[in-house]
């Protein structure tokens, strides 16, 4: 996950890093910790929206989760930034897409 979050953030134009792993180690561990935490209860409360979008509002949802740790971790000085709500946003559905990837090849 932390290589996932660091390609994120070196390929994506208007999310950079300054070179260290620090800063997307600390994101890779807010990120489980949102996943672990956060993410099921808001799932939980968005389960009509989820029916009626037949599962797609899942990745709303999820963008949205990993979007709120960048701004966590750009507000938190740990060395990443983003250049607006777009890159932000475009950070966020390239690593859930990324981590999707990861975790298809790599099975448990």
């Amino acid at each position: 996950m932390v290589g996932a979050v660091w390609l994120t953030f070196t390929v994506v134009p208007g999310l950079s890093t300054d070179g260290g792993w620090a800063g997307p180690v600390i994101v890779a561990i807010l990120l489980a910790m949102a996943n672990a935490f956060v993410l099921p209860i808001i799932r939980l409360f968005t389960i009509p929206i989820r029916i009626l979008t037949l599962g797609l509002f899942t990745l709303a949802v999820n963008v949205l989760v990993i979007a709120g740790v960048i701004i966590l971790a750009q507000n938190s000085d740990l060395g990443l930034s983003s250049d607006g709500v777009g890159a932000t946003l475009l950070g966020a559905a390239a690593l859930t897409v990324l981590s999707s990837v990861i975790s298809w090849i790599v099975k448990d």
